[in-house]
């Protein structure tokens, strides 16, 4: 039985989960940088550092896509890019349909 992810694609899910592993990883010093988690998981290093940004999603917007398990209004590319805003800019972005 495949889990209940609500409305959000599973995708999405664990997109930002791997963004918060790799963000803990790094901040523990078991990978030194980037380029090892790259190498350790067979993925390009740019994209481990897009993905990265995912981590530093806003709280409200984490709460309302882990918790709540409202959708996105966008793409995870587009996340990426919201999740370089400001916090208080970011919700419009990810949440709400432009």
């Amino acid at each position: 039985m495949a889990p209940d992810t609500g409305g959000v694609d599973p995708h999405v899910l664990k997109t930002v989960a791997k963004a918060w592993s790799w963000r803990r990883e790094l901040k523990s010093g078991a990978p030194a940088t980037i380029e090892d988690i790259a190498q350790a998981e067979g993925i390009s290093d740019r994209y481990v550092g897009r993905m990265l940004w995912l981590a530093y999603l806003a709280p409200a917007v984490l709460d309302r896509l882990l918790i709540s398990r409202v959708p996105p209004a966008v793409l995870i590319k587009d996340m990426v890019t919201g999740a370089e805003l400001p916090w208080a800019e970011q919700y419009a972005v990810v949440l709400e349909k432009a």
